[in-house]
């Protein structure tokens, strides 16, 4: 059986897909950015060879599930940063993320962070993802923070590996109900879209999609047909501009509309 397709995630602003080749030139320009080179491990010099490189590692589905990368986007769809998971294979994700300057404090790196974290805890079934960056690096924290990971006090001494030495670093982790705690909520609110009207039934339905059931699932639980589920589900689509019950998930866990199940 093949693969399947690699989600695509948005919360009506940013957007999340998988790269593709055409993104070569924005992440070789991006990654020329000083603040770059100095906290990732990205080759040094960076050049397009190297954004090649990256790309031809993560273009098919089978590449995709092993290392989850999503290219970060707005309305243009050009590469503006990059996110990704790398799975443990036994329930966790360490997190990774890089945003091209010109685009950093406008809240694009919070907002999409939070669509690919929400996404593996909800629908991909991570039970925890950790964050690490090496000592020094306070947007990197700052950012994790925003998107309510908790991060520990105390240093990982020599816990992360650069340009061939040893160093400290900083550590964190997040669990689905760090994303719904009230401060990580009070966080999003800030910078979310306008409000958005679900009906009782809407909501009830977002409810249920969010705890993981199916239609036949959600239309015994509330007494009604499936197909007047279906109409409710295409409805929050609209609504919420998602393109699929994932995203509408996610948007709504943005939103503020529902909770992940603890």
């Amino acid at each position: 059986m093949p693969p399947e397709t690699p989600p695509i995630l948005s919360d009506g602003r940013v957007t999340l897909r998988p790269p593709a080749s055409s993104d070569a030139f924005d992440i070789a320009e991006g990654c020329q950015d000083p603040e770059i080179m100095r906290w990732t491990t990205v080759p040094s010099p960076y050049d397009i060879s190297d954004a090649r490189t990256f790309l031809n590692d993560r273009l098919t589905p089978t590449q995709w599930w092993r290392n989850p990368t999503w290219v970060i986007t707005e309305a243009d769809n050009r590469w503006i940063g990059t996110v990704d998971l790398r799975p443990d294979g036994q329930g966790a994700a360490e997190i990774g993320y890089m945003i091209a300057p010109g685009h950093r404090g406008r809240g694009v790196g919070t907002a999409a962070i939070r669509l690919a974290c929400t996404w593996a805890l909800s629908q991909w079934g991570l039970q925890v993802i950790t964050w690490k960056a090496f000592t020094g690096n306070v947007g990197s924290r700052a950012l994790a923070q925003r998107v309510g990971f908790r991060i520990h006090s105390e240093t990982l001494r020599l816990g992360l590996a650069h340009r061939g030495q040893r160093v400290d670093s900083w550590y964190g982790e997040l669990l689905a109900t760090d994303l719904t705690s009230p401060h990580s909520s009070a966080l999003s609110s800030r910078a979310k879209a306008p409000a958005v009207a679900l009906t009782r039934r809407e909501q009830q339905v977002l409810n249920l999609i969010a705890a993981g059931e199916p239609n036949r699932a959600i239309a015994q639980s509330l007494g009604i047909s499936e197909n007047t589920v279906k109409n409710h589900v295409r409805a929050l689509l609209e609504k919420l501009h998602a393109r699929s019950r994932t995203d509408a998930v996610v948007r709504g866990v943005s939103l503020g509309l529902t909770q992940l199940p603890h």
